[in-house]
């Protein structure tokens, strides 16, 4: 066995908080591996790591140079966000085998967890090398970093809710239930909290479920550095789906890593499929009533302008740690009133642009998906005329700049013409 190996145990909680040994990923030579435990497929009502392992079976060990396999290199943050956490770990932002070794033990999206495993060997079939990567460990100044360590590319930690003292930030090698999501100080993106919470709150108004959700300032939050307090704007809080009450993990994927989407070019989450795709999938996994509920939440996407509705946005949780369901929304922004031109990301029935989203939109999609074309553009219409019915709650967030601009673009939307 080559000595060079490093190895990190991948475990899953169970929903009795009980951790479960699943597989372990192996690196050498800059190829990282994934194999899973026999153990784990024996394991009586085990718990599902993801849609992907499921479908190719025991056998399946997947590996990447550089990058990790695609469903781990998707728990990792992206952009900026991933800047901060290399730095602060002192790896290489490229490298992801050492930055899910820094960050892996603590807080990962779902219910996973990814810790070091000593004196486990590589598989004989990948070649010795000098491997001269040694871990190194964070000062305790950079360790509220890891915090960030959450997937995705806004900047946001992940924090904990306390009965008496309200949100803080959790030590370290505890998992926290809450993420705190911060002001874009950019030129151009005042309000983003303010309009992402608004967003929110017309879905839940109109029936889409959404986590609780809070508007703070930053300043009181214990135990976040300067620069974050230092800020007057306000931030934005939102409950995490995949943390009990108890305090236990609770699993969950996104659909880029359902689809096994890679992290090569971050264009993939946009192009990789369409909402025909996300509802046709969610409708096998989680059951035919979803779609419905994909529809609502296209229409809602469409109205309020939000063209962020890519594949690590669509996400599905293990309740019961082996039977999908379909999330709560999350991650919903009136992306038009900071990018003009903006458009749905990903396509439907055939069109990016949010000015052809009418009720035959829908038309495709409902057959690829199992529903009749006339439920679907029922259902699309019901959506708009609910949401639009509540868009004065919108007021509550928005500059008044910001409204009129948002109300201009809803009314161009074909969808919400259907009911005039």
């Amino acid at each position: 066995m080559p000595s060079n190996v490093r190895v990190l145990s991948v475990q899953l909680m169970d929903p009795t908080g009980s951790w479960v040994d699943v597989g372990r990923l192996l690196h050498s030579n800059e190829i990282t591996r994934f194999e899973t435990y026999a153990s784990y497929w024996g394991t009586v009502n085990r718990p599902v790591l993801g849609q992907i392992f499921e479908e190719r079976g025991p056998g399946w060990r997947p590996s990447q140079r550089l990058a990790l396999p695609p469903w781990f290199s998707h728990l990792l943050p992206e952009g900026y966000l991933r800047s901060l956490v290399s730095d602060a770990a002192h790896v290489n932002p490229v490298r992801e085998f050492f930055l899910l070794e820094t960050v892996g033990g603590d807080d990962l999206p779902g219910a996973v967890r990814v810790i070091e495993e000593a004196g486990v060997g590589f598989a004989d079939e990948l070649e010795e090398g000098d491997d001269t990567h040694a871990s190194q460990h964070p000062s305790s100044d950079s360790e509220m970093l890891f915090k960030f360590s959450l997937a995705g590319v806004q900047l946001k930690f992940s924090v904990l809710m306390d009965k008496q003292r309200g949100l803080t930030l959790p030590a370290r090698g505890t998992a926290g239930d809450w993420i705190l999501k911060l002001p874009d100080n950019r030129p151009g993106f005042t309000g983003v909290p303010e309009a992402e919470f608004g967003s929110l709150t017309l879905a839940a108004a109109v029936g889409i479920p959404v986590p609780d959700i809070q508007l703070l300032s930053a300043k009181g939050v214990p135990g976040l550095p300067d620069w974050v307090t230092a800020s007057n704007s306000d931030s934005y809080a939102i409950q995490r789906f995949d943390r009990a009450a108890d305090g236990r993990r609770v699993h969950a994927e996104v659909l880029a890593q359902v689809l096994d989407i890679p992290t090569s070019d971050e264009r993939y989450k946009y192009s990789r499929a369409n909402f025909d795709t996300i509802a046709n999938v969610l409708a096998e996994l989680c059951g035919r009533q979803t779609i419905g509920d994909v529809i609502d939440r296209i229409v809602l996407n469409a109205l309020i302008g939000n063209g962020d509705a890519h594949l690590k946005n669509w996400a599905i949780i293990y309740k019961d740690g082996r039977n999908p369901s379909l999330s709560p929304l999350f991650d919903v922004l009136p992306t038009v009133l900071y990018i003009p031109g903006d458009d749905l990301g990903l396509k439907l029935n055939g069109s990016r642009a949010f000015s052809q989203v009418g009720t035959r939109s829908f038309d495709r999609l409902a057959v690829r998906a199992g529903l009749s074309v006339e439920e679907a553009r029922n259902r699309a219409a019901d959506a708009a005329l609910r949401i639009a019915s509540k868009w004065d709650i919108l007021k509550d967030y928005l500059s008044k700049a910001h409204f009129a601009t948002l109300t201009k673009h809803r009314d161009a939307i074909p969808v919400l013409r259907a009911n005039r």
